[in-house]
């Protein structure tokens, strides 16, 4: 064998020899590989499933608190209307059984009255009986025993609200002669609701100012209405008024005494007025500067006849809070206001139902416009002796309102002014202008189109 075969034999063997250690090497390293992957893909699925499963269980716990608080809410609100439906079956047997006991104490009562008022008659019969037979000394021992009877009919046991019906009627004159009779009749005329409604036009020629200021001021509280229509009172007694801080109605027309001052008095200390009639006073735009700022509620105000405030006074009435909820609004007779004030005025009031504007004779029929503009609820329009506002837009005007009185005659004499405004100075034949007045008013009034043509 020489060297070179040698040589090339065991390069063959080597080389033969390595490629077989390293198929199996690689081999062997190929299946390893595998396993280790398969392990971590084993551990990733076991650690997702895990996680999965963490996921849902949380949501499930949730879940199930939602459900418990909606249970116990749910418990709560049973046991609330179970509680409530017992007691409203409590105070509803309760207010039955009080009916029932007041019905039957009231048909007691009314049943003794009645019988003490039969005894009563009984007793005048026969005593009247006895008198006309005193001339004659024989009489039956029964008839003695009946005319001797003392029982008498006490209004003071009827219930209060009978009690409240009966002297409704009567006037504050005779409500004060009725506290004079005795205790008892004093007791009842002192009922608060009684004194809810204090009408003083009725006894302005009799009571005095100081009588006036002692009522209000015991009465402070229960005064809801006051009436003081043509009373001549001093300044300190409309100061009084300021006292009944519940007070809704006031009416101070024709009184020739208040003032501005009086007003603001007032408006300090009563600012829940809803009514308020200032009609042939002397109040001017002072006045109606403080109407906008107390009286945020004021449903009715009347200021016919008041001729001292101008057209910047009107506009005061649109400031601030204002007197947006006037629903009735009386200018009749203030010959002073022209469009002007009165556009404002529209403007603001948009639940104004009544407007008289009569005797107002410097409107034009630019009032009409802007009335249908502002003022859509408007329901009843007077505009008696405008001279300037035309008979055309009257009549387009009487389709928006449901009533609507309306001429262009020159305003009667005893009105105080003639068609322009300007004082009159005689005043003669009242009687057969106010006649004459009546009948147009009459022939002027008209509800719809159809009947204003």
């Amino acid at each position: 064998m020489t060297p070179e075969l040698m040589i090339k034999a065991c390069s063959f063997y080597t080389g033969h020899l390595v490629k077989t250690h390293f198929c199996t090497w690689r081999d062997i390293a190929h299946t390893n590989e595998n396993v280790v992957l398969a392990e971590k893909m084993n551990r990733a699925v076991t650690c997702y499933n895990f996680r999965l499963q963490k996921s849902v269980f949380h949501h499930w716990h949730s879940y199930m608190e939602d459900q418990k608080e909606k249970i116990k809410n749910m418990l709560l609100r049973i046991q609330q209307i179970i509680y409530c439906h017992k007691l409203t079956i409590i105070l509803t047997k309760w207010r039955n059984t009080a009916r029932h006991k007041s019905k039957k104490k009231e048909d007691e009562l009314i049943l003794k009255h009645e019988l003490q008022l039969k005894k009563w008659k009984n007793r005048l019969i026969l005593k009247r009986a006895a008198a006309e037979e005193s001339n004659f000394p024989e009489r039956s021992s029964s008839e003695v025993s009946l005319v001797d009877e003392t029982l008498k009919c006490d209004i003071s046991l009827l219930p209060e609200r009978a009690i409240l019906q009966i002297f409704f009627y009567l006037s504050l004159k005779d409500v004060i002669i009725c506290g004079q009779v005795n205790h008892a009749w004093m007791l009842m005329t002192q009922l608060n609701s009684l004194w809810n409604a204090i009408d003083f036009s009725s006894v302005k020629n009799v009571i005095p100012d100081k009588y006036i200021v002692s009522t209000l001021q015991r009465w402070r509280l229960n005064v809801l209405r006051l009436n003081f229509r043509g009373c001549l009172l001093r300044p300190k007694t409309f100061r009084s008024v300021s006292h009944c801080r519940n007070l809704q109605e006031l009416n101070v027309s024709d009184c020739p005494t208040f003032t501005d001052e009086s007003m603001r008095h007032i408006s300090e200390g009563c600012p829940g007025v809803l009514c308020l009639n200032l009609s042939n006073t002397t109040i001017t735009n002072r006045t109606m500067r403080l109407l906008p700022r107390h009286f945020h509620n004021l449903q009715n105000l009347s200021l016919a006849y008041c001729r001292r405030f101008t057209d910047k006074g009107l506009q005061y009435l649109n400031l601030g809070n204002g007197c947006h909820k006037l629903i009735y609004l009386d200018l009749s007779g203030c010959t002073q206001i022209t469009d002007s004030a009165m556009e404002m005025l529209s403007a603001k009031c948009h639940y104004l139902h009544i407007l008289d504007i009569s005797g107002c004779v410097l409107l034009t029929d630019q009032i009409l416009e802007d009335l249908q503009i502002g003022c859509k609820q408007l329901r009843i329009l007077k505009m008696q002796y405008c001279t300037n506002i035309s008979k055309k837009a009257a009549q387009r005007m009487s389709s928006k309102v449901q009533q609507q009185e309306y001429n262009t005659n020159d305003p009667p004499r005893w009105f105080g002014y003639d068609r322009e405004g300007n004082p009159v100075t005689e005043l003669d034949n009242i009687t057969s202008s106010k006649g004459a007045l009546e009948l147009t008013v009459k022939k002027s009034t008209y509800s719809s189109e159809d009947q204003a043509a």
